[in-house]
Protein backbone atom coordinates (compact mmCIF):
# COMPACT_ATOMS: atom_id res chain seq x y z
CA UNK A 1 0.00 0.00 0.00
CA UNK A 2 2.87 2.34 0.65
CA UNK A 3 4.73 1.35 -2.36
CA UNK A 4 1.19 2.43 -4.18
CA UNK A 5 0.75 5.76 -2.47
CA UNK A 6 4.49 6.93 -3.23
CA UNK A 7 3.99 6.04 -6.84
CA UNK A 8 0.97 7.96 -6.81
CA UNK A 9 2.69 11.08 -4.84
CA UNK A 10 5.48 11.14 -7.47
CA UNK A 11 2.73 11.05 -10.51
CA UNK A 12 1.22 13.93 -8.87
CA UNK A 13 4.41 15.88 -8.16
CA UNK A 14 5.96 15.41 -11.32
CA UNK A 15 2.62 16.76 -12.69
CA UNK A 16 1.68 17.34 -16.74
CA UNK A 17 5.59 17.77 -17.43
CA UNK A 18 5.76 13.93 -15.67
CA UNK A 19 2.73 12.71 -17.57
CA UNK A 20 4.01 14.33 -21.14
CA UNK A 21 7.64 12.33 -20.71
CA UNK A 22 5.18 9.21 -19.80
CA UNK A 23 3.48 10.00 -23.13
CA UNK A 24 6.53 10.63 -25.30
CA UNK A 25 8.22 7.53 -24.04
CA UNK A 26 5.85 4.83 -24.78
CA UNK A 27 5.59 6.51 -28.45
CA UNK A 28 9.48 6.67 -28.42
CA UNK A 29 9.10 2.79 -27.78
CA UNK A 30 6.65 2.09 -30.32
CA UNK A 31 8.61 3.68 -33.16
CA UNK A 32 11.56 1.90 -32.04
CA UNK A 33 9.99 -1.38 -32.29
CA UNK A 34 8.33 -0.41 -35.70
CA UNK A 35 11.55 0.79 -37.11
CA UNK A 36 13.62 -2.53 -35.65
CA UNK A 37 10.79 -5.18 -37.41
CA UNK A 38 10.88 -2.95 -40.94
CA UNK A 39 14.44 -3.51 -40.58
CA UNK A 40 15.02 -7.07 -40.07
CA UNK A 41 11.96 -7.47 -42.75
CA UNK A 42 13.70 -5.58 -45.47
CA UNK A 43 17.50 -6.65 -44.15
CA UNK A 44 16.69 -10.29 -44.00
CA UNK A 45 19.58 -12.53 -45.26
CA UNK A 46 21.24 -9.73 -47.26
CA UNK A 47 24.77 -10.77 -45.90
CA UNK A 48 24.57 -14.12 -47.50
CA UNK A 49 22.77 -12.80 -50.28
CA UNK A 50 25.57 -10.67 -51.01
CA UNK A 51 28.17 -13.05 -50.51
CA UNK A 52 26.46 -15.67 -52.75
CA UNK A 53 26.13 -13.03 -55.78
CA UNK A 54 29.73 -11.87 -55.17
CA UNK A 55 30.66 -15.35 -55.86
CA UNK A 56 28.72 -15.63 -59.45
CA UNK A 57 30.40 -12.64 -60.32
CA UNK A 58 33.95 -13.59 -59.24
CA UNK A 59 33.35 -16.92 -61.43
CA UNK A 60 31.73 -14.99 -63.90
CA UNK A 61 28.53 -16.12 -63.84
CA UNK A 62 26.54 -13.60 -64.93
CA UNK A 63 22.97 -15.38 -65.55
CA UNK A 64 23.37 -16.78 -62.54
CA UNK A 65 23.90 -13.53 -60.80
CA UNK A 66 20.67 -12.17 -62.79
CA UNK A 67 18.64 -14.75 -61.91
CA UNK A 68 19.89 -14.52 -57.96
CA UNK A 69 18.65 -10.45 -57.87
CA UNK A 70 15.71 -11.25 -59.28
CA UNK A 71 14.76 -13.67 -56.79
CA UNK A 72 16.01 -11.64 -53.79
CA UNK A 73 12.84 -10.50 -51.47
CA UNK A 74 13.77 -6.70 -49.63
CA UNK A 75 14.25 -3.67 -50.45
CA UNK A 76 17.90 -4.30 -52.20
CA UNK A 77 15.87 -6.16 -55.18
CA UNK A 78 14.69 -2.72 -56.94
CA UNK A 79 18.30 -1.18 -56.79
CA UNK A 80 19.89 -4.38 -58.11
CA UNK A 81 16.90 -4.36 -60.63
CA UNK A 82 18.05 -0.99 -61.32
CA UNK A 83 21.35 -1.84 -62.28
CA UNK A 84 20.23 -5.03 -64.47
CA UNK A 85 17.45 -3.40 -66.61
CA UNK A 86 16.98 -0.21 -68.34
CA UNK A 87 19.35 1.85 -70.08
CA UNK A 88 22.30 0.02 -72.11
CA UNK A 89 25.28 2.39 -71.19
CA UNK A 90 26.52 1.71 -68.14
CA UNK A 91 26.92 5.75 -66.85
CA UNK A 92 22.91 5.95 -66.92
CA UNK A 93 22.55 2.73 -64.89
CA UNK A 94 25.23 4.07 -62.64
CA UNK A 95 22.95 7.20 -61.68
CA UNK A 96 19.70 4.40 -61.68
CA UNK A 97 21.16 2.70 -59.18
CA UNK A 98 22.22 5.81 -56.85
CA UNK A 99 18.73 6.58 -57.41
CA UNK A 100 17.10 3.78 -55.68
CA UNK A 101 19.80 3.47 -53.58
CA UNK A 102 19.07 6.96 -52.02
CA UNK A 103 15.28 5.82 -51.96
CA UNK A 104 16.13 2.55 -49.98
CA UNK A 105 18.40 4.29 -47.24
CA UNK A 106 15.65 7.13 -46.77
CA UNK A 107 13.09 3.96 -46.01
CA UNK A 108 15.93 2.59 -43.72
CA UNK A 109 15.53 6.24 -42.21
CA UNK A 110 12.01 6.93 -41.82
CA UNK A 111 11.65 8.12 -38.35
CA UNK A 112 15.49 8.25 -36.59
CA UNK A 113 14.79 12.11 -37.11
CA UNK A 114 11.89 11.54 -34.47
CA UNK A 115 14.29 9.84 -32.57
CA UNK A 116 16.84 11.98 -32.84
CA UNK A 117 14.63 15.33 -31.86
CA UNK A 118 13.39 12.77 -28.79
CA UNK A 119 16.57 12.01 -27.76
CA UNK A 120 17.46 15.62 -28.19
CA UNK A 121 14.48 17.39 -26.27
CA UNK A 122 13.31 14.98 -23.33
CA UNK A 123 16.39 16.01 -20.97
CA UNK A 124 15.31 19.62 -21.16
CA UNK A 125 11.56 18.88 -20.86
CA UNK A 126 12.62 17.07 -17.73
CA UNK A 127 14.69 20.17 -16.78
CA UNK A 128 12.04 22.64 -16.87
CA UNK A 129 9.82 19.57 -15.00
CA UNK A 130 12.06 19.95 -11.78
CA UNK A 131 12.31 23.90 -12.16
CA UNK A 132 9.12 24.17 -11.83
CA UNK A 133 9.05 21.43 -8.72
CA UNK A 134 11.57 23.79 -7.28
CA UNK A 135 9.88 26.50 -7.29
CA UNK A 136 6.42 24.96 -6.10
CA UNK A 137 8.97 23.54 -2.98
CA UNK A 138 9.75 26.96 -2.02
CA UNK A 139 6.89 28.53 -2.64
CA UNK A 140 5.44 25.68 -0.23
CA UNK A 141 8.16 26.72 2.38
CA UNK A 142 7.23 30.36 2.33
CA UNK A 143 3.19 29.48 2.84
CA UNK A 144 3.75 27.04 5.87
CA UNK A 145 5.00 28.76 9.03
CA UNK A 146 7.33 27.49 11.21
CA UNK A 147 7.86 24.64 8.53
CA UNK A 148 11.92 23.37 8.11
CA UNK A 149 13.86 22.58 5.52
CA UNK A 150 12.29 19.20 5.15
CA UNK A 151 9.35 20.32 3.42
CA UNK A 152 11.66 21.68 0.78
CA UNK A 153 13.73 18.42 0.96
CA UNK A 154 10.61 16.32 -0.27
CA UNK A 155 9.41 18.81 -2.41
CA UNK A 156 12.65 18.84 -4.82
CA UNK A 157 13.26 15.32 -4.31
CA UNK A 158 9.80 14.68 -6.03
CA UNK A 159 10.77 17.24 -8.77
CA UNK A 160 13.78 15.74 -9.40
CA UNK A 161 12.10 12.65 -10.68
CA UNK A 162 11.35 14.84 -13.63
CA UNK A 163 14.97 15.23 -14.72
CA UNK A 164 15.38 11.24 -14.14
CA UNK A 165 12.05 10.52 -16.54
CA UNK A 166 13.68 12.93 -19.15
CA UNK A 167 17.05 10.55 -19.00
CA UNK A 168 14.92 8.04 -18.89
CA UNK A 169 13.50 8.44 -22.37
CA UNK A 170 16.55 9.94 -24.10
CA UNK A 171 19.38 7.59 -23.30
CA UNK A 172 16.96 4.66 -25.76
CA UNK A 173 15.69 7.02 -28.36
CA UNK A 174 19.63 8.27 -28.76
CA UNK A 175 20.92 4.69 -28.77
CA UNK A 176 18.13 3.43 -31.19
CA UNK A 177 18.82 6.45 -33.33
CA UNK A 178 22.41 5.82 -33.99
CA UNK A 179 22.04 2.71 -34.60
CA UNK A 180 19.16 2.46 -37.06
CA UNK A 181 20.88 5.25 -39.34
CA UNK A 182 24.28 3.27 -39.37
CA UNK A 183 22.45 0.33 -40.39
CA UNK A 184 21.01 2.51 -43.22
CA UNK A 185 24.51 3.48 -44.04
CA UNK A 186 26.16 0.30 -43.92
CA UNK A 187 23.37 -0.96 -46.23
CA UNK A 188 23.93 1.67 -48.46
CA UNK A 189 27.55 1.05 -48.83
CA UNK A 190 26.94 -2.76 -49.26
CA UNK A 191 24.37 -2.09 -52.13
CA UNK A 192 26.09 0.73 -53.84
CA UNK A 193 29.45 -2.00 -53.85
CA UNK A 194 27.24 -5.04 -55.14
CA UNK A 195 25.39 -2.92 -57.54
CA UNK A 196 29.34 -1.78 -58.82
CA UNK A 197 30.78 -5.15 -59.35
CA UNK A 198 27.28 -6.31 -61.35
CA UNK A 199 27.47 -3.25 -63.10
CA UNK A 200 31.54 -4.11 -64.19
CA UNK A 201 30.62 -7.83 -64.81
CA UNK A 202 27.50 -6.68 -67.27
CA UNK A 203 30.01 -4.73 -69.32
CA UNK A 204 32.36 -7.30 -69.56
CA UNK A 205 30.09 -10.11 -70.55
CA UNK A 206 26.86 -8.81 -71.24
CA UNK A 207 23.85 -11.03 -70.14
CA UNK A 208 22.11 -13.63 -71.96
Amino acid sequence: MNFHTNVKDILVAGGVTLWFLITLSIYSIALMSQRWKYLKRSTRGLPAFLKLLHAHLAAGKVSEAVALCQAHQGIAAPILAAALNGSPTREERKRAVDRAVEQAVSSLQTGTTMLGTIATVAPFIGLFGTVVGVMRAFRDLASAAGAGPGIVAIGISEALVCTAAGLFVAIPAVAAYNYFNHRAARFGEDLSWACEALLDSLTAKPAP
